[in-house]
């Protein structure tokens, strides 16, 4: 089932085209990787999916709801979204912050589903031990971590996610993506997430999406989107994208 379809989406800034005409789909079941240079519109995107930009054309719909149209109770129904950088500086503990997920579907007090809500994407994330410090007092990672949990705990059919690991060493980016990998195997959820480590992109994603100057210029299996050519089209470097151990690299080589 097609949890997102955003065709054509086109939007300006500053008195150019920062998105020029892209389109993209989300199945539930699927990861899609956003892939590209700084600077390539993956961030425009993502918040033009979310309603953030004001589009000059193109139509985004999740769960074949037209989202332009939506209040935004609904559309946080639908749509969960993990930001590239965790807040900071608000004295709540992890599991309030965790709680908010629930915001799209709590009256004016939680219910128990919504404590029992909380506590599992909690311990899905593995942030038992820190369910009740403050978010002033944990590191980037490990808000980030908690921003993954809010996002599980709003329990929606579509999760977007800007640079989620950015904040994370490597051990919990694989931690992260793992558990996002098995996620969307349950076939309840779709993903789309913009990352910007190739390998990593490769490894975890069933499609991959790569943006330049606000276009798509490649998409598909790993081996289609990532080859030497489309690499050196979109960072001006030249790669080996080769198999090592069964997991797919993506290994600069210098700049052409």
């Amino acid at each position: 089932m097609i949890t997102l379809e955003a065709t054509n989406l086109t939007v300006d800034a500053g008195g150019r085209t920062v998105l020029d005409d892209v389109s993209v789909s989300v199945a539930q079941g699927e990861m899609v990787g956003l892939i590209g240079p700084n600077g390539a519109g993956k961030s425009t995107l993502v918040k033009a999916i979310l309603g953030e930009h004001r589009l000059r054309a193109g139509q985004v719909r999740c769960a074949a709801r037209d989202m332009m149209r939506s209040a935004a109770r609904d559309r946080a129904r639908l749509i969960a979204y993990v930001p590239q950088v965790p807040p900071e500086g608000f004295p709540v503990s992890v599991f309030q912050t965790v709680l908010m997920g629930r915001t799209p579907h709590m009256g004016t007090r939680p219910a128990q589903r919504d404590l029992d809500v909380t506590e599992w994407a909690i311990s899905q994330l593995q942030l038992e031990g820190l369910a009740f410090r403050s978010m002033n007092a944990l590191s980037g990672g490990e808000r980030q971590r908690v921003m993954l949990a809010r996002a599980l705990a709003q329990e929606t059919p579509l999760l977007v996610l800007d640079e989620p690991t950015s904040a994370l060493d490597i051990g919990h980016q694989l931690f992260a993506l793992t558990f996002l990998s098995d996620l969307v195997a349950t076939g309840r959820v779709g993903v789309l997430v913009a990352i910007h480590d190739l390998s990593m992109a490769a490894r975890f994603s069933t499609r991959s999406i790569l943006m330049q100057h606000g276009r798509v210029i490649a998409e598909g299996h790993w081996s289609k989107a990532l080859t030497p050519d489309t690499v050196r089209a979109a960072y001006g470097v030249d790669a080996m994208v080769t198999m090592l151990n069964g997991v797919p690299v993506v290994l600069p080589l210098g700049v052409t």
